[in-house]
């Protein structure tokens, strides 16, 4: 199906229907034969007719199966990547997402690939839990007949670099599978190593795997049928038409509502998503780098197959804001400087300067005369920022909203900002355009079913979703009740989104609020105090089917788990035993959802 061939339809009847049709013609554009042949099955299905015979191309089981855990999207677009690469092959491929694959399948396969993030602490996707919990567990199976091979993804400034790819690795290993190449964990600059490993991983494949078919058949649940042709390699040029402050000047932290025009046709997302922003640095702070290092402005240096100016390459492509412990392990080596060398040498300490550092400081305080080359070869690659969407396209078709935190601070005798967060709150003009992408976020959707009760946890920022699940439900007609429990720092002044939460409680869509405010009083007050003084509500709603949304800082997220485990047995009188087992029980029938950084 074609554009081509949806010219000769009959006229339909409604604009609503003209522009389903749009929707659906640039959703099949580029899709291969095996793929436009399993939609046309699909949606015969649905609609009740025989599936036609181009059907069978489902009922073909492909030989090579590529799994990924994703949190942010870089894992899922490793994998789509491999399996269009494997059908470039002739390799009969199919490529899942962990959370839409049945664990005991396992016992099936001959040939996986995986390709998993790490988030938080060392822990799995929340895409992927099911499935690393079962590998990882007492019952999984002999596998002695699979082969495979694993590919991490991770950020080598957190303690537990790729642990969860690790730890699957081992558990495979260890139940008979063969490992037919070493795990390779990729850092945040994964692209090249994860392309290279990509090319080792077919290599194998075309020598265990018969040729079978030139396409991917991607299985239902991996968005066979892409709604955005936009992506970070290929972003949205989105203009920014409103910005207000949604803390008062007094407050501790600054906090923006952005609002960005876009063209539905080209950009569509759901409640839960999150939207990648790129970013230019700010021309001051790359002066202050050009002066640190003593280089020219106009120096020429490559980065991949581009040659450019430095000065564009710092403001462009080079990450300014964010130091990260490799760049100054590299910067060691640069300077010469005894006391960096020293501190490069301690893992942990390392970790720990760079945590507390921009890289203008490491330049200052360990004085450096690079070559150009040498210093854009330190530095790492600018990378998008992600924000949870804070808006819903149901009310606002061509508009997408963000809630950014300005991060803003006075350290190591200078004035430091945020990249993406100074760009977008003081440096990107009105009507000016930056590039941005959706990332979806299926583990972080509203219930289907409009009458499901939901309950909302979240602190500071961690409340731009619930703000989209509001005006989805209102919009939708949504019946279930819906309970926000919302934390920050002062009533006055950090109140976010304070007249949205007021008008959708006069009008009998906010049913409960629960509010926290840490500094109003003489005793701290966070969210997680208000689970466990309404336990016994907190219980009902859950025991009585309602879905539970967790939003904000990592910390903050392991706070409420423990307070979930305390309302399980305050509000539910079960053992602590019972109380695992029962928000075990909530997590894996998907009504326990983290939305955490």
């Amino acid at each position: 199906m074609t554009a081509s061939a949806l010219r000769g339809l009959e006229p339909l009847s409604s604009p609503l229907e003209e522009q389903q049709l749009r929707a659906l013609n640039q959703a099949l554009t580029g899709l291969s034969p095996v793929q436009l042949a399993w939609v046309s099955g699909y949606l015969a299905g649905v609609g009740g007719l025989a599936p036609p015979a181009a059907a069978d191309a489902q009922q073909a089981v492909p030989t090579l199966t590529v799994l990924y855990g994703s949190q942010t999207g870089n894992a899922r677009r490793v994998a789509e990547s491999l399996g269009q690469k494997a059908a470039g092959r002739g390799l009969a491929a199919q490529v899942v997402s962990m959370g839409d694959y049945k664990p005991r399948e396992l016992v099936r396969e001959r040939f996986v690939l995986i390709v998993l993030s790490t988030q938080g602490e060392g822990e799995p996707p929340e895409s992927a839990r099911e499935l690393h919990g079962f590998v990882l567990g007492k019952r999984a199976p002999d596998l002695s007949e699979l082969r495979y091979a694993v590919l991490g993804l991770g950020d080598s400034s957190y303690e537990h670099f790729c642990r969860a790819a690790q730890e699957l690795d081992r558990r495979l290993s260890e139940l008979g599978a063969q490992r037919v190449l070493p795990r390779e964990c990729c850092d945040v600059d994964f692209e090249g190593p994860a392309d290279a490993w990509a090319g080792r991983a077919l290599d194998k494949a075309a020598e265990l795997v018969p040729t079978k078919s030139a396409d991917v058949l991607t299985l239902p649940g991996v968005h066979l049928v892409p709604l955005n042709r936009h992506d970070r390699d290929n972003p949205y040029p989105a203009a920014l038409i409103e910005r207000r402050c949604l803390t008062t000047d007094d407050a501790v932290g600054d906090v923006r509502h952005l609002a960005f025009a876009v063209d539905p046709h080209q950009m569509r997302y759901t409640p839960g998503d999150a939207l990648g922003v790129w970013f230019r640095n700010d021309p001051a702070l790359v002066e202050q780098v050009l002066r640190a290092t003593g280089l020219d402005a106009d120096a020429v240096v490559t980065l991949g197959e581009d040659a450019l100016s430095l000065v564009d390459a710092l403001l462009e492509r080079l990450e300014l804001t964010q130091l990260h412990p490799t760049v100054a392990h590299a910067w060691s080596q640069l300077s010469g400087d005894r006391r960096l060398k020293d501190l490069a040498a301690d893992k942990a300490r390392l970790r720990a300067y760079a945590a507390q550092h921009q890289p203008i400081d490491l330049l200052t305080e360990f004085p450096g005369r690079p070559e150009p080359a040498d210093l854009a070869s330190a530095l790492r690659a600018l990378q998008p920022r992600l924000y949870s969407i804070a808006s819903s396209q149901a009310e606002l078709e061509d508009e997408v909203h963000l809630t950014v935190s300005v991060v803003r601070f006075h350290a190591h005798g200078r004035d430091h900002l945020g990249g993406a967060s100074g760009f977008l709150a003081e440096r990107l003009a009105e009507d000016a355009t930056t590039g941005v992408y959706v990332t979806e976020n299926p583990e972080f959707r509203l219930p289907e079913d409009g009458a499901t009760p939901i309950i909302m946890v979240g602190a500071g920022t961690g409340v731009a979703p619930y703000r989209a699940f509001l005006q989805q439900r209102a919009a939708g007609g949504a019946t279930g009740p819906n309970w926000l429990v919302l934390g920050n720092r002062h009533f006055r002044r950090d109140f976010l989104y304070q007249l949205d939460w007021q008008a959708w409680r006069k009008a009998g869509l906010l049913h409960r609020a629960s509010l926290a405010f840490s500094r109003d009083g003489a005793d701290k007050v966070y969210v997680q105090q208000r689970l466990r003084e309404q336990a016994a509500d907190v219980y009902r709603w859950l025991a009585e089917g309602a879905h539970l949304y967790v939003c904000g800082a990592i910390a903050m997220g392991q706070a409420v788990h423990q307070a979930l485990l305390d309302v399980a047995a305050q509000g539910g009188g079960l053992n602590a035993e019972a109380a695992r087992e029962f928000v075990d029980g909530l997590r894996g029938a998907g009504r326990y959802h983290r939305d955490l950084y």
